[in-house]
C-alpha cells in the first residue's frame, strides 16, 4: 500500500471514529438526562422545596426527545436536573437559616 492511500485510509477511520463523537445526543442520551433530571425534581418534591419551573422543563424535554430533538432534550433535561439539584441545596441552607432571623 502506497502512503497516500495509507494516509487516506487512515484518515478515513479517523473521521469515522471522531463522526460519531460529533454526531449529537441520541436516544439514550435523552433517556438519561430526562431519568437524571426527574430523579432530581423527586428529591426536591421529598424536601418539600421543588421549584415550579422543573416539573415543564421535564416535559419539554420528554416533548423534544419524541420529535427526535435530542440535543434540545439533553439541554432542558439538563436544566431542570440543575434545578432540582439547586432546590435541594435551598432547603438544606434553609432549614438552618431560619435559626438565624428568629429573635431572642
Amino acid at each position: 500500500m502506497n502512503i497516500r492511500k495509507q494516509a487516506s485510509v487512515s484518515v478515513a477511520v479517523l473521521l469515522l471514529a471522531t463522526g460519531t463523537a460529533l454526531a449529537g445526543a441520541g436516544t439514550a442520551d435523552a433517556d438519561a438526562a430526562i431519568a437524571a433530571a426527574e430523579a432530581a425534581r423527586k428529591a426536591a418534591a421529598e424536601a418539600k422545596f421543588e421549584w415550579n419551573t422543573t416539573a415543564p422543563l421535564i416535559e419539554e424535554a420528554k416533548a423534544a426527545a419524541a420529535a427526535g430533538d435530542f440535543d434540545k432534550a439533553v439541554d432542558l433535561a439538563t436544566k431542570a436536573k440543575f434545578q432540582g439539584d439547586a432546590a435541594v441545596a435551598q432547603a438544606k441552607h434553609e432549614a438552618e437559616a431560619w435559626k438565624g432571623a428568629v429573635i431572642r
